[in-house]
């Protein structure tokens, strides 16, 4: 789960392929696990606990960076914009910055000791959908969320980083939980970006894959070990059939 800006306006695509069913490249997102279409009742309490998320919790932190630009004079005038390459340094930042908060928060929200009282929330859905995204116990949407503002703390020197690492944010999130691994997804070219696939197999095993953005920190230390054995199996299965 992710804090951003309204994302169930913007993936409510996602959910309508998702009432008629997947696309053939699902199976491949979970290895061919059981994918059945959400139904309207759970549809519409991901949509209500959003709805609160959204009003009560995020909207009052997000506010908060109204203050904070103002407190620190953060400009907004097309004369002071940064040039895009640094907009884009800065991003990168953020993403690596909440990656690796969200990494280490959410492996501990996976302990046996609280799993049950916070986190165990937002695995109802084991087959995620765009609007799923950020469908959370209110407690780990702060707990995660935090990690969205850290980079902005640091990086903020113009509103319109703050807008561009928004929507780097929102198109981030949605991806993963779309439940669609798509071929020419252009961020697939972000060297260790972890996508669909990765992330539905955490929702699908419960265990590793605990990173939000890049898969660096579960590889290097090997929370992405059921991932790649499942996958192993999966691939010589297909290198079976082909004989």
């Amino acid at each position: 789960m992710r804090i951003c800006l309204p994302a169930w306006a913007h993936s409510a695509f996602a959910v309508t392929r998702k009432e008629v069913g997947r696309a053939g490249a699902s199976a491949a997102v979970a290895g061919g696990s059981v994918d059945k279409p959400e139904t309207l009742e759970k549809q519409w309490r991901c949509f209500k606990m959003l709805l609160f998320n959204h009003f009560c919790i995020q909207l009052p932190m997000i506010c908060g960076t109204y203050y904070f630009t103002e407190y620190f004079n953060i400009p907004y005038d097309w004369n002071s914009m940064p040039k895009w390459y640094k907009i884009f340094a800065e991003c990168l930042g953020c993403a690596i910055i909440e990656d690796t908060w969200h990494y280490f928060l959410h492996r501990l929200l996976h302990h046996k000791r609280i799993y049950k009282y916070i986190h165990k929330v937002h695995h109802e859905f084991t087959a995620p959908f765009g609007m799923q995204a950020e469908y959370a116990h209110p407690a780990e949407t702060i707990i995660l969320g935090i990690g969205f503002f850290i980079g902005i703390v640091v990086f903020c020197d113009h509103m319109i980083f703050l807008w561009a690492w928004v929507i780097v944010r929102l198109m981030e999130t949605i991806d993963v939980h779309s439940g669609y691994d798509i071929p020419l997804n252009p961020l697939h070219l972000i060297p260790f970006y972890a996508g669909a696939r990765f992330h539905d197999f955490h929702h699908m095993n419960f265990i590793g894959n605990y990173a939000s953005t890049f898969t660096w920190w579960d590889k290097l230390l090997g929370t992405d070990s059921f991932f790649n054995a499942h996958y192993k199996k999966v691939k010589e299965a297909e290198e079976k059939k082909e004989k």
